[in-house]
């Protein structure tokens, strides 16, 4: 049966989670700084992109609640994926945070470690950090929208935060663009393994 291919990301700089399509998850950590890092995260995050292939990438929206310096970091960071991802071509779904963290606790003003609770709870297994869980929560909710069928299972209350994310139409079969050809399959089975990808120098 064709499945959609879905990959989500939780972008941070200090730690960057992501999801495969297989539901296996990560952080990206890079310790430059500055323009460096930006590009550094840029590239592993087209990388993970263009090694899954997917129909679509999930990435969590920005926080308008934050303040200090690192507001404007994180909007740099953002605007950098995000224009990263069009010039390859594909679909981006944003999921404000609120949405997440109802869909995980049932709550928009779950803290994040009520949501790495949650995900530990419902995925059997840990995650690097609260970012590789975020990004897992993401993964599950495109998910939940487009192939049910595969999702976490939460109680009906908690499918509120499908409501407020504006999907785009998906079609699985070949993809154009940037991202390359894709022949789908049925979902790897198997507990999902945790990686972490760190820049050093």
């Amino acid at each position: 049966m064709t499945r959609l291919r879905i990959v989500s990301f939780d972008l941070s700089l200090r730690a960057t989670g992501y999801c495969h399509i297989d539901g296996s998850t990560g952080v990206l950590v890079c310790r430059a700084r500055g323009p460096e890092r930006l590009a550094w995260i840029r590239d592993e995050v087209l990388g993970l992109v263009f090694e899954d292939k997917p129909h679509a990438v999930v990435i969590e929206g920005y926080s308008y609640a934050s303040r200090g310096a690192s507001v404007v970091d994180i909007g740099e960071l953002g605007g950098v994926v995000r224009v990263a991802l069009y010039e390859a071509c594909l679909p981006v779904v944003e999921i404000p945070p609120a949405c997440l963290k109802r869909f995980a606790v049932g709550k928009g003003n779950a803290s994040k470690d009520d949501v790495l609770q949650a995900g530990v709870i419902r995925a059997g297994h840990t995650f690097a950090d609260n970012n590789a869980c975020d990004a897992w929560w993401l993964w599950n909710m495109a998910l939940a929208h487009y192939e049910p069928d595969l999702a976490v299972r939460v109680p009906t209350a908690n499918l509120e935060g499908l409501a407020k994310v504006a999907w785009p139409d998906l079609l699985p079969g070949p993809l154009s663009g940037s991202a390359g050809r894709a022949t789908l399959g049925a979902m790897p089975a198997g507990p999902p393994q945790v990686r972490k990808v760190e820049k050093v120098d």
